[in-house]
């Protein structure tokens, strides 16, 4: 048997004693049971199965049995038949910890001494990777409640083998306990260093926070001026100041970008854009948008002016749009401006503004030319983590606008959206969104067409047409409505790292009445789609059908842009 190479499946190996999980965890970690390798002996099997065995003790230890002990034995059939590995586990009791203790290795006063004073509580679990999480969970304390230098020194568990009990000791290195110190800022070319020094989050002198280096570092993201970012603590000096050291590479100043898209609904669509950022050196920013498709066309012009010590930023805004729709066709020009805040961590947002507006609107019975003075007030909670693709955080905003001029009346709208993960490395995704309008002091008949609100289409209602889930006319004409709510829901499964499938549910619809009214008709829209990961963003692909269509409604819609709809 010496003479040939033992391969994979030139022996067996048995692992008994072990429980089925136990068991599945030492199949990973066995060299033997995964096969990778031959053996040119019987000996050099056994040394083989000696390593596997060291393997498991310390994995049995790792898993919190701490009397575990595995053998092994290489049986030789006389009948020629291929060697035997078997291992013999005899786990033992699975410990548990009952007391953990916090030593540090160096000298100083006010440190927490136990988990209760930094508010943690342990699981009890006596296994390796656990401890480990609970006295990373306990240095993340020191570093958030100014220690920025400290580190763990040491871990050991000292076990009670008559109870099977442990005491888990976490040793650390406090350093000296710190205060916020100067900020040192590295290279910047165009951005002034003051509007740097003003992002930050503290006052020089204060205690120091981790929390607050990472929200100072959110705002450096946020500006849409870097493209590397780097801020960390320095070595506390002997009056306990940590300089901030802030080490910046700025972003190409100028962007040229492009999207396009395609729906049945729709037609083909597509927006080029223009962004100049850091005009002058404090975050300043200019962005000219231009939309085309077969039912709008526009223009925009928006600035940017931030005011990190508010903080927030003053916005202003130029726009033409010509829509080309079923219902109406119009004309518009709107200067609008005004002031954002930003709130709790920048996670809300509050905005003020005026807006003026006129437009030529134009249906198949009018024609009229109207002229607004419109006040928008808003609040945004956004939580999210990204723009194209969230994986976690949600998203609701809450927008009134009362108008005067041609028409005096007031609308407001509502919405949010959410996502849930699911299953091993978050496969499976459930996202939601809802959205609900509101129209006061005008009846229908009096609200220009253009201030009506329509449903339908790939922002709203898959299924349905442009503008078309809510009533229509004698001609199939949308009539809009003075309320509408929308609802839709999708679930999300990973194929493969780019390819993603989609299943999902529209419903919605408009309402004359003020308020939505939930026993109107609603429209729903079913269907499923395919996503493909790309750098830039995901790119969606999705068919739809009107489960309750009418006659004048298509059999199904197809839907193709760049990003998840919500």
């Amino acid at each position: 048997m010496s003479a040939t190479a033992l391969g994979a499946d030139s022996y067996r190996v048995d692992i008994r004693g072990a429980d089925d999980d136990l068991a599945a965890k030492l199949d990973i970690i066995s060299d033997l049971k995964r096969g990778l390798r031959d053996y040119p002996t019987v000996a050099a099997l056994r040394r083989a199965a000696r390593r596997d065995a060291d393997a498991f003790n310390e994995a049995l230890t790792a898993a919190g049995y701490y009397l575990g002990e595995v053998d092994f034995t290489v049986e030789r059939p006389d009948n020629g038949d291929t060697p035997l590995v078997v291992f013999t586990v005899e786990p033992g009791p699975r410990f548990r910890v009952t007391e953990y203790e916090i030593l540090y290795r160096d000298e100083g006063d006010d440190r927490p001494g136990s988990l209760e004073e930094a508010k943690i509580k342990g699981d009890g679990s006596a296994a390796g990777a656990d401890l480990r999480n609970v006295q990373v969970q306990f240095l993340n304390h020191l570093w958030d409640t100014g220690y920025p230098a400290a580190e763990i020194a040491g871990r050991r568990a000292i076990a009670l083998p008559d109870k099977a009990e442990a005491s888990a000791v976490f040793v650390f290195e406090s350093g000296p306990k710190a205060r916020f110190g100067e900020i040192t800022i590295d290279g910047l070319n165009k951005t002034n260093e003051d509007y740097i020094a003003k992002l930050k989050t503290w006052e020089t002198g204060a205690e120091y926070e981790r929390a607050k280096i990472v929200t100072f570092r959110d705002r450096l993201g946020e500006s849409g001026l870097f493209s590397s970012i780097s801020v960390a603590p320095g070595a506390p000096d002997d009056n306990g100041d940590a300089p901030i050291i802030v080490n910046l590479e700025e972003r190409k100043r100028r962007t040229i970008g492009a999207g396009v898209s395609w729906s049945t609904s729709e037609g083909p669509g597509g927006r080029l854009f223009f962004e100049n950022r850091n005009m002058f050196g404090r975050g300043e920013n200019l962005r000219i948008e231009l939309r085309g498709s077969e039912i709008e066309q526009s223009i925009d012009f928006t600035a940017r002016k931030p005011f990190p010590t508010l903080p927030g930023f003053a916005f202003a805004n130029f726009g033409f749009s010509n829509e080309t729709t079923d219902a109406f066709d119009a004309r518009s020009f709107r200067l609008s401006g005004g002031l954002a805040k930003k709130w709790l961590d920048d996670r809300l947002e509050t905005r003020a503004g005026l807006a003026l507006e006129t437009s030529k609107v134009e249906t198949d019975a009018t024609q009229e030319r109207t002229y607004f003075v419109s006040a928008p007030l808003s609040v945004l909670w956004d939580s999210e983590n990204d723009l194209l693709q969230p994986t976690k955080g949600f998203r609701a905003s809450l927008t009134v606008t009362p108008y005067t001029g041609t028409e005096t009346f007031t609308q407001s709208e509502l919405s949010g959206r959410y996502r849930l993960f699911l299953g091993a490395k978050d496969q499976f995704t459930v996202a939601a969104r809802a959205g609900f309008g509101a129209t006061f002091g005008n009846g229908l008949l009096d609200l220009p067409v253009n201030k009506r609100f329509f449903v339908g289409g790939g922002g709203t209602v898959r299924g349905y047409g442009f503008q078309e889930a809510g009533p229509l006319d004698g001609a199939n004409t949308p009539i809009g409505g003075r309320s509408y709510a929308v609802g839709g829901t999708e679930l999300r499964g990973m194929v493969t790292d780019e390819i993603q499938l989609v299943g999902f549910v529209d419903a919605g619809t408009v309402m004359a009445s003020p308020l939505p009214d939930f026993k109107e008709r609603f429209f729903v829209g079913y269907g499923g789609g395919i996503r493909y990961f790309t750098p830039i963003g995901p790119i969606r692909i999705d068919a739809a059908f009107p489960l309750n269509g009418r006659e004048s409604d298509r059999g199904f819609q197809i839907y193709i842009a760049l990003g998840q709809p919500f």
